[in-house]
């Protein structure tokens, strides 16, 4: 008689065993389901967006063209330059919706001078684009051509003032947040450049914000920057790349100075360690 309980309990906990392992592959198949193809839109949208590196790349690269474009108004005219900025527009979105993560960390972890300098750019950023779309709604005259509200001068010049600081904080923030451009799938992308060229790389660079300091000068920028035009200067005899080449040199000129001033700011944020503790 005990011989066939225990016979039993052996039985029955071998079936035990059985359906435990059953159900543990059941539940490990569920939880690869939404990797498979044809799930759902919502799961397809997911991998989408957690393979998002080369998108948020690529909207980075067409917003800071879209940016240069969009200054040259006067070279490009009024109907391109209004759908190049609902372009804009819905770029802006599609990067916010890349990066909406930034927003759910807002209330974690500790806020250092390093993090406070990067929020309020991004504050000022957004009142920048906002204030701008705005202004460019009253003076529109294809995309909203709306009576009765085109030519106001004082929308004009607010529109020239929010334009011009969104373009440079754009390039701040690309200074700060440009680490993104040289990942891919989270793995850091390496280019290997020839050894005179990372020679001449430092002097470039000095090069280049020496002339985009001249730009900032003889674009007369402090003034729509001051709220103190509503018009940006016009030389109708002047080449649209020139233009392009000044307004690039110059948002390379506030991406570079970011970059160096966000450097600075995580060395100064950095945690000194002992030499025992930094083995660890």
């Amino acid at each position: 008689m005990t011989h066939i309980l225990c016979k039993n309990q052996a039985t029955f906990c071998e079936n035990c065993i059985f359906i435990r392992a059953t159900a543990s592959s059941i539940l490990q198949l569920r939880t690869d389901i939404p990797h498979l193809p044809l799930y759902s839109l919502r799961h397809k949208w997911e991998r989408i967006t957690k393979m998002s590196i080369p998108t948020k790349l690529l909207t980075d690269i067409l917003m800071a063209v879209l940016f240069l474009l969009l200054m040259a108004d006067r070279h490009t005219g009024n109907a391109i330059h209004e759908w190049l900025g609902v372009t804009l527009a819905g770029a802006f979105l599609l990067h916010t919706w890349l990066n909406r993560i930034w927003y759910k960390t807002l209330r974690r972890g500790r806020y250092d001078f390093s993090r406070v300098v990067r929020l309020i750019l991004n504050m000022l950023l957004l009142l920048a684009i906002l204030g701008t779309l705005a202004s460019s709604v009253l003076i529109s005259r294809t995309v909203f051509p709306f009576p009765g509200l085109r030519g106001e001068l004082f929308a004009r010049t607010l529109h020239v003032f929010c334009a011009h600081w969104t373009f440079l904080l754009a390039a701040a923030h690309l200074g700060i947040y440009g680490k993104r451009l040289q990942t891919a799938h989270g793995r850091r992308v390496r280019f290997t450049l020839p050894h005179w060229c990372s020679r001449a790389s430092p002097v470039l660079c000095v090069v280049l914000a020496a002339y985009g300091a001249y730009a900032f000068l003889y674009r007369e920028l402090i003034y729509p920057l001051t709220m103190n035009s509503a018009f940006m200067p016009w030389n109708g005899n002047e080449h649209m790349l020139f233009f392009l080449l000044d307004y690039g040199v110059i948002f390379f000129l506030c991406a570079g100075a970011a970059h160096m001033l966000s450097r600075l700011m995580r060395k100064r944020n950095a945690p000194v360690l002992r030499p025992a503790e930094a083995w660890d």
